[in-house]
């Protein structure tokens, strides 16, 4: 567990500026520095990172957090060793954890694990290279267009024929059979004593985690023995759904190209870096997991999925999109012609021919439809029943409010029935079936914030969204965009978005900004109720360490850990003159709301002919207006970060 003191503590020590300056050239503007990210390929330096507030963001990309999170990206790591590394340079001392026995055996057994696969992998890799038992295996790779060069990057490998080639070797080096055997590497003979190779006559691909760690082992046979590909079994190193054949390579340049390539087997993540598409990686021969695809998504948002076109491999690209939809991801099907896998294609055609198809790749709504609407007769209503209802559970698991919709109208165009049918279809399946990864909002719901959360000393603040898919008014543009992105958010954006610049390093900013505005807050939707419910809800726990951290920590979105990364990096001057006038704005907003909402009952109660109702509620909604048109008298009175001495709205200014 982390400690937040510590965390603090290097937090403190470490200037962000000066560890993002080991990796990207930066440039000082103003009290910012920007340069071109590392995460992603750009001409123009839309990287931005700020001193004051210790953070960075991307306006390409929208990657943005602290020093910790650049460490982790850069260097492929989990927060542990990004510690660890960070530690160091801070001259922090981080504590010994005390380990039980039982804790401290199972620490040992996986590090002689490691340093077990990496001596394998090199023995491995030696018998390829130098073995005459081998000479099969060269052969094989040679025919298959393999080269020297990506061999050697892949740290392809030989076990040769044979019962104990691994076995004795590594005997020899002072490793126990019964380390050999909890790794997988050899298997106990049976009905017999001792033990024997599990890889033999097999071209060997060594399996490495995202650190490029040897942690398992792929064998292909070079004859017509069975199974064709043999595995390393589950391992206290290695659980198969948790590890991308080839990530350790193709990360860099998935974060480049901001696009995953996703194939099916060994072969074909070799074959995609031969030819130049080096952001190929494969689920290691096993449907793909969650644990795999949110791995992957760290990379990227997009993901190319390109399995074989038979029969298996289009039913497992239906299973990996599905996963993958249900985490956010943006996903296209490349579905290869004349029934060929990446492999023989790239063999046959070559990269340029892959791409050029890829651009073609249709989105995985359009290509579930496809498939589905195959087998239907579209001209009658129950084969447009059939299609709404197979496709029902895909779109109820699509994160995004906004692409949800948007592929609703599309379906409805497409079977030429109305939106309000298909939503209709799609409700009476949600509500008779709650498959895992479904949403439980209703179709077409509008974001919105739920009931106001309380903070310490009683005042309220909005809760988060109930979505992760709102768009992201901040992170989309350029450094340079500031200006233009300020001006297209509405005048009540903007006083959350400098209170919040404002106040979320010190609770008792906090705390004082909701006791000003009370009862009187308007709602916060999308990534900055998000931000503003995680705020909130810190400052109730009361922990230690740095505000702005825990409420980092606290975010689930994507997009609202790119707001907040956004919106730190920017310079913003925030007098005593504008705090006042935001707070004045949003109480503003909270009466504009209530009002809104008095004048709909109101409205109700005299088509309803309830009169008596409706005169319960004109007082209090003349109170509410009266109270409006004294907040409009303020509101506006001084523009954010403007000059004190112009004129407000109401005296003629064009400001407000």
């Amino acid at each position: 567990m982390r400690d937040p003191q510590i965390v603090d503590e290097i937090r403190h020590r470490l200037d962000i500026v000066e560890i993002v300056a080991d990796y990207v050239a930066l440039k000082r503007q103003g009290g910012r520095y920007v340069g071109l990210c590392p995460f992603h390929s750009e001409k123009t330096p839309s990287f931005t990172v700020s001193r004051d507030k210790q953070y960075f963001h991307c306006f390409g990309c929208g990657t943005g957090g602290d020093v910790f999170t650049f460490v982790m990206l850069r260097e492929n790591l989990a927060f542990p060793e990004a510690l660890k590394k960070l530690a160091d340079k801070a001259g922090v001392t981080l504590p010994e954890q005390k380990l039980t026995p039982t804790q401290q055996a199972q620490r040992t057994a996986v590090e002689r694990g490691r340093a077990l696969h990496k001596r394998a992998a090199e023995l491995y890799f030696q018998c390829l290279r130098d073995d005459g038992r081998a000479r099969t295996a060269r052969e094989y790779l040679s025919r298959r267009g393999v080269s020297d060069s990506v061999a050697v990057d892949f740290a392809l490998g030989y076990a040769p024929p044979g019962w104990e080639f691994l076995a004795t070797r590594l005997q020899q080096e002072g490793y126990l059979p019964e380390e050999l055997e909890r790794f997988g590497l050899i298997v106990p003979r049976q009905g017999g004593e001792g033990h024997y190779d599990r890889f033999r006559n097999r071209i060997i691909f060594p399996i490495f985690d995202a650190q490029g760690r040897p942690v398992a082992f792929g064998g292909r046979v070079l004859d017509d023995e069975v199974p064709k590909y043999l595995n390393s079994p589950e391992t206290p190193l290695y659980k198969k759904g948790q590890h991308l054949y080839g990530l350790n390579k193709a990360g860099p340049a998935i974060r480049e190209k901001g696009v995953a390539v996703l194939v099916e087997g060994y072969m074909d993540v070799i074959a995609s870096h031969q030819h130049g598409i080096r952001q190929a990686v494969a689920s290691l021969g096993t449907a793909m997991t969650p644990e795999q695809g949110r791995l992957l998504l760290r990379y990227a948002p997009q993901v190319l999925i390109c399995y074989d076109s038979d029969r298996a491999g289009v039913e497992a690209a239906v299973k990996a999109g599905e996963i993958l939809t249900g985490l956010g991801a943006r996903i296209h099907v490349l579905t290869l012609p004349e029934g060929k896998d990446p492999d023989e294609y790239l063999q046959r055609h070559g990269a340029d021919s892959f791409w050029l198809a890829a651009e073609q790749a249709p989105p995985f709504f359009t290509f579930c439809f496809s498939r589905i609407a195959a087998g239907q007769d579209l001209s009658t209503a129950a084969g447009k029943v059939t299609v709404v209802r197979e496709l029902a559970s895909l779109l109820l698991m699509i994160p995004s409010a906004v692409e949800q919709e948007a592929n609703i109208q599309w379906l409805a165009r497409e079977l030429r029935i109305s939106e309000a049918a298909v939503m209709e279809e799609i409700r009476g399946h949600a509500r008779n079936a709650r498959a895992p990864g479904m949403r439980k909002e209703n179709i077409r719901h509008t974001i919105s914030a739920s009931a106001p959360v309380r903070i310490a000393g009683g005042a309220e603040a909005p809760a988060g969204p109930t979505e992760t898919g709102a768009v992201d008014s901040a992170g989309t543009t350029g450094a340079g965009g500031t200006e233009q992105r300020q001006h297209s958010l509405n005048r009540q954006e903007q006083a959350w978005r400098y209170l919040l610049y404002w106040m979320i390093g010190d609770p008792e900013r906090v705390r004082w900004v909701f006791e000003r505005l009370g009862e009187e807050i308007p709602r916060a939707t999308g990534p900055l109720g998000e931000i503003l419910a995680a705020l909130t809800a810190e400052c109730q726990a009361g922990g230690g360490g740095s505000l702005t951290g825990r409420v980092a920590e606290r975010l689930t979105s994507d997009s609202a850990k790119g707001y907040l990364s956004a919106l730190l990096v920017e310079e913003i001057l925030c007098q005593e003159p504008v705090i006042e006038d935001c707070i004045n704005t949003l109480r503003y907003g909270w009466l504009t709301e209530e009002i809104a909402s008095l004048e709909s009952q109101v409205d109700a109660f005299s088509r309803s002919g309830d009169m008596e109702a409706m005169q319960r509620l004109l007082p209090r909604l003349s109170r509410l207006q009266q109270a409006r048109s004294r907040a409009a008298r303020r509101q506006g009175a001084m523009p954010f970060g403007g000059r004190l001495d112009q004129r407000p709205w109401y005296k003629g200014g064009n400001h407000g």
